[in-house]
C-alpha cells in the first residue's frame, strides 16, 4: 500500500534504493564530513525556498497593480449600469403617470434628478419628438 504523494516526495525511490544512497554516501565522504554537507545542503535549500518567495511576492505585487485598474473599471462599468436602470425607473414612472396629473411625473423625475450621474441627470423639459404635418388626400391625387 503507498501513501498518495509520498512517492513524488522521494521522486519514486524506494526504502531499499534510499539506504544504498545513504551508505555510498558515508563510504565516499566519511562520518567527518556528513554533517558539513548536511548544513551546506540545509543552506541551499533554504537560499532557494528565500528566492521563490521573493518571486512570489514579486507577482502578488505584478498582479495587485493589474487587479487594481481592473476593478476601478469594473466598479465604474456597475455604477454606470445602475445609473442607466435609474434612468429608465424614471423614464417608466413618467410613462405610467396618470393622464390629469402631469406633475406628480416631473416631480418624480426632479426628486430622481440627484441620485443619477451626469448626462442622466440633465432633465430636458421639451420632447424630441418632431411631428410633420400630413398632407390631404386631395393634393396626393393631383
Amino acid at each position: 500500500m503507498s501513501i498518495p504523494g509520498f512517492s513524488i516526495l522521494l521522486f519514486g525511490i524506494s526504502g531499499g534504493e534510499i539506504f544504498i544512497i545513504v551508505l555510498l554516501i558515508l563510504i565516499f565522504f566519511g562520518p567527518k564530513r556528513i554533517p558539513e554537507i548536511a548544513r551546506t545542503l540545509g543552506k541551499g535549500i533554504n537560499e532557494i525556498k528565500k528566492v521563490q518567495r521573493d518571486i512570489n511576492a514579486e507577482i502578488n505585487r505584478y498582479s495587485d497593480e493589474i487587479e487594481n485598474p481592473v476593478k476601478q473599471v469594473k466598479e465604474d462599468i456597475e455604477g454606470f449600469s445602475k445609473g442607466l436602470n435609474k434612468a429608465a425607473d424614471i423614464h417608466g414612472n413618467a410613462d405610467n403617470a396618470p393622464e390629469g396629473n402631469e406633475d406628480s411625473a416631473d416631480t418624480v423625475a426632479e426628486n430622481n434628478e440627484d441620485d443619477l450621474p451626469y448626462p442622466y441627470n440633465q432633465i430636458n423639459d421639451e420632447p424630441d419628438v418632431t411631428v410633420e404635418k400630413e398632407q390631404d388626400n386631395d393634393d396626393k391625387v393631383k
